[in-house]
C-alpha cells in the first residue's frame, strides 16, 4: 500500500500480527502487537485531548520507558499533535536543554513520568525557572498514569506535508536546533532505507539506541512498523549495564539487523568474555548499521574478529551515513561485501584540496595498518559509507557553495524529498544552511571517490594549528593506536585565543587520580603528535568525565567551556612540536585518600546537582542506570576486577562498599 502519512501506516496495522518486543530487563519482555499499539495510542490520544491538546499543538515527550514513549509518540501522530522527543538525563545540562526547547515552542505540553516532573520542578525552583515550569505544567500529562480505556479519541487526518515531529539535535544544549520533519520527508526516507538495505518482510530489527535519537526512532522503530516486521527495543541503560545482553537478546529474538555507534562496539568488547557466550549464535545477523559518530576502522575489525567464532559474517558490518536533517539515511554501502577503506594523505584534507590516495582496502590483518613508510608518516584511513540511497542527491561544495569534483574535500550537501525544509523558528540559520536550489549543508566534510562517500569530519570541529588543518578524531585515533589512552577516555579540541586568533590544541584525558601521575603520558602524547603529524599540543587536561550525547558523540565544547571557567587544571606542554617539557606547576597534588574518600570522589564526579554522602543509598538518590554504570566503570579503573556491578546492589552506600573493598584487600 502506498501510504502518504505515518498515521496511515499505523491505522493500516490494525489487523497486523506483527509486534514490537519490549525488553525491560533480564528475563523481562513484553510483546506488543501493532494492533495493540494502535489501541494504546488511541487511549493516550484521548488523554491528551482531555488535557486540551489538539491538532497543531506541540508536546514534549521525555520518558525512558519505551512502552510509554511509543504510546505517546503515536498518539501525537494520530491526533495531529507535533511530537517533540527530548532525551532525558539527571545532569543540569539536560534539564536546561528541555527548558530551552520549551521556550522556543508555542505553549507546548509535557508528557513525562511523575518523578521526572517533580525533579524538573525542583530544578526550576533552584534556577529561577518557576514561571517557565508553571507554563509547561499547565498541560502536563503523566506517562506513568494509565490512559482512560473507554474515552473516545478524535483521529486527525493529516496531509503528507504536515509536520510529523520535531527532532532536536542530541548534542546541542546551549542552542538546541529543531529539525522539522514532515510525513512526506519520513515516508520518502523509509522507502529509501528499505530498498537500499534490502529489507525483507521477514526481517527482525533490534536496537538499544534511545528513541529520542533518529537511528533509534526512525531506523529501528518506524522502519519495521512501515515494513510490518517484528522488531525488538532494549533500553539504553540495560545495554550500558549489561552489554552482553545485546547479543544474547538479539540471538533469542532471531534478529537479523542490529545497530550501534562506535562507543557501543567498544563498550561490549571491553567486557566480552567468549567463554560466557559458548551457545551464542550470530549467524542470522545480516547487517549491523554502524553510524551516529565517526567510524573507527580498527574498532570495526576488532569487533568482527571477536565475534567471528560465534558465526558473525564479516560482511554484516555496515558503515552508514545519515542525520536527522535527512530523516535519517543519506548513504549506504553495497550489500554482501566487506566494508572498504581508503588510506589517504592527512596533509591534503583542506576544503578544496584534491585528496592523495595511498591505498584502497577491503580487509587487512591487524598488524598491517600501513604498508609503506610514506603511509605511516602521513596516512589516515577512512571507511566508505557507500553510495547515496534512493531519492537522495549528494554533492561536495567549496566555501562559496560551488560544486567540487570527485576526490576533493569539501562540505557535504544533500537534497531530496527526505530532507527537512528547515529548522524550527531559525530563519537566519535556514538561509545560511539551505540554498535557493534546496541543497542543505550538513555541516560535515568529506569527498566522493568512485561514487562512494567518505566522511572526514565536522566543519565546526576542524582545527587550524601549527599551520595545518587537522581533525580531532584523526589525532585521537593516533593516540589510541599507540595504546596511550583507552577508547572513550580521550577528547581533543582547541581554544581560540581572542588576543592573537591563535588556536591552542587541547587534549582532554579521563583521569581521576593525581594529575601529576599523568605527566609522563602527557609528554608521550605531545611527542607522538609532534612527531607523527607535526602539531603542537598546548595542554593535556585531566578531567573526571568525558561528556557525551545519548548516542555517544563527545561534547567537546563542554570540555573547553569548563576549562575556560576554571574547572580543570592543565598540564601545559612545551609549544615546540615533539618537545618533552611539561609545566609541572600546573599539576595538582592530592594526598593519599582512604577508600571511602576515594569512592565519594568518584561518585560526586559523576552525579550532577547533588552531593553524595557516605551513608547515602545510591539507588534512592534517583541516579540513572547510565550514571551507575559510569560510577562502576570509574571504580573498575581504580580497583580493577574487584567490584562487579552487581556488588553495587549488595553494598548500595559508599560506606558499605568501602568496607567491602577494604575487607577484600585485607584478605
Amino acid at each position: 500500500m502506498n501510504h502518504k502519512t505515518l498515521t496511515d501506516v499505523l491505522l493500516d496495522r490494525a489487523g497486523s500480527a506483527s509486534h514490537v518486543n519490549l525488553i525491560e530487563g533480564q528475563g523481562k519482555r513484553q510483546k506488543v502487537s501493532y494492533a495493540d499499539l494502535l489501541t494504546r495510542a488511541r487511549a493516550r490520544l484521548a488523554q491528551f485531548q482531555g488535557a486540551g491538546l489538539q491538532p497543531g499543538s506541540q508536546l514534549i515527550i521525555q520518558t525512558a520507558d519505551n512502552s510509554h514513549f511509543l504510546e505517546g509518540f503515536w498518539a501525537c501522530l494520530l491526533g495531529g499533535i507535533t511530537a517533540v522527543p527530548v532525551s532525558g538525563g539527571n545532569s543540569s545540562e539536560h534539564r536546561f536543554k528541555l527548558f530551552r526547547i520549551a521556550s522556543t515552542l508555542e505553549q507546548p505540553g509535557l508528557y513525562t513520568d511523575t518523578r521526572t516532573r517533580e525533579r524538573l520542578q525542583d530544578f526550576a525552583a533552584q534556577n529561577e525557572l518557576q514561571d517557565d515550569f508553571a507554563t509547561l505544567n499547565t498541560r502536563a500529562i503523566s506517562s506513568d498514569q494509565a490512559a482512560p480505556e473507554n474515552a473516545q479519541a478524535q483521529i486527525h487526518v493529516p496531509d503528507e506535508n504536515d509536520v510529523a515531529f520535531i527532532q532536536f539535535s542530541s548534542g546541542s544544549t546551549s542552542t538546541p536546533k529543531g529539525v522539522v520533519l514532515t510525513h512526506r520527508n519520513l515516508l520518502t526516507n523509509l522507502r529509501s532505507i528499505v530498498s537500499s538495505s534490502g529489507m525483507t518482510p521477514t526481517e527482525h530489527q533490534f536496537s538499544w539506541m534511545p528513541l529520542t535519537h533518529d537511528m533509534g526512532l526512525i531506523g529501528f522503530h518506524l522502519t519495521p512498523v512501515f515494513m510490518d516486521n517484528d522488531h525488538s527495543l532494549m533500553p539504553t541503560d540495560v545495554f550500558v549495564r549489561r552489554p552482553g545482553a545485546w547479543l544474547d537478546e538479539a540471538a533469542l529474538a532471531g534478529a537479523t539487523v542490529l545497530c550501534s555507534p562506535n562507543f557501543g562496539f567498544q563498550h561490549l568488547l571491553k567486557s566480552f568474555k567468549p567463554e560466557k557466550f559458548e551457545a551464542l549464535d550470530l549467524s542470522g545477523i545480516r547487517l549491523i548499521f554502524n553510524g551516529a559518530e565517526p567510524i573507527s576502522v580498527s574498532l570495526c575489525h576488532r569487533f568482527v574478529k571477536a565475534l567471528a567464532p560465534f558465526g558473525l559474517n564479516p560482511a554484516s558490518m555496515y558503515p552508514v551515513y545519515g542525520l536527522a536533517e535527512a530523516s535519517l539515511a543519506v548513504a549506504f554501502p553495497k550489500l554482501h561485501s566487506t566494508f572498504s577503506t581508503l588510506v589517504i594523505d592527512r596533509t591534503r584534507l583542506g576544503i578544496g584540496q584534491e585528496v592523495k590516495v595511498f591505498d584502497a582496502r577491503t580487509a587487512r590483518p591487524d598488524d598491517a595498518i600501513f604498508d609503506t613508510t610514506e603511509e605511516a608518516g602521513a596516512g589516515v584511513e577512512f571507511v566508505s559509507v557507500g553510495y547515496p540511497v534512493d531519492d537522495v542527491e549528494v554533492r561536495i561544495a567549496d566555501q562559496q557553495g560551488a560544486s567540487l569534483p570527485e576526490d576533493t574535500t569539501g562540505h557535504i550537501c544533500i537534497r531530496g524529498e527526505n530532507v527537512t525544509r528547515g529548522y524550527y523558528r531559525e530563519a537566519a540559520l535556514n538561509e545560511q544552511t539551505i540554498d535557493a536550489d534546496g541543497w542543505l549543508n550538513t555541516g560535515d566534510l568529506g569527498f566522493l571517490h568512485e561514487g562512494q562517500l567518505y566522511i572526514t569530519g565536522r566543519s565546526k570541529d576542524i582545527i587550524f594549528v601549527s599551520g595545518q588543518n587537522v581533525y580531532p578524531h584523526d589525532l585521537e585515533e593516533i593516540i589510541l593506536q599507540a595504546g596511550l589512552v583507552e577508547r572513550g577516555k580521550l577528547a581533543i579540541s582547541s581554544q581560540r585565543m581572542q588576543e592573537t586568533g591563535e588556536e591552542r590544541l587541547l587534549v582532554f584525558v579521563l583521569h581521576r587520580a593525581d594529575a601529576a601521575d599523568l605527566a609522563d603520558k602527557a609528554r608521550a602524547m605531545t611527542r607522538l603528535l609532534g612527531e607523527s603529524v607535526g602539531v603542537a599540543v598546548h595542554a593535556v587536561i585531566p578531567v573526571p568525565r568525558i561528556p557525551k550525547t545519548t548516542s555517544g558523540k563527545v561534547q567537546r565544547f563542554l570540555l573547553v567551556e569548563a576549562l575556560v571557567q576554571g574547572e580543570y587544571e592543565a598540564l601545559v606542554q612545551s609549544p615546540a612540536p615533539g618537545s618533552e617539557g611539561v609545566d609541572e606547576a600546573d599539576a595538582r597534588s592530592a594526598g593519599e585518600a582512604d577508600t571511602t574518600a576515594r569512592l565519594l570522589a568518584i561518585c560526586n564526579a559523576q552525579v550532577e546537582n547533588m552531593s553524595v554522602k557516605a551513608e547515602d543509598n545510591l539507588f534512592e538518590l534517583g541516579i540513572s542506570s547510565l550514571t551507575l554504570a559510569q560510577i562502576h566503570a570509574a571504580i573498575e579503573e581504580t580497583w580493577p576486577d574487584q567490584v562487579d556491578i552487581t556488588d553495587l546492589f549488595d553494598y548500595p552506600t559508599v560506606a558499605e562498599l568501602a568496607r567491602f573493598l577494604d575487607e577484600r584487600n585485607a584478605a
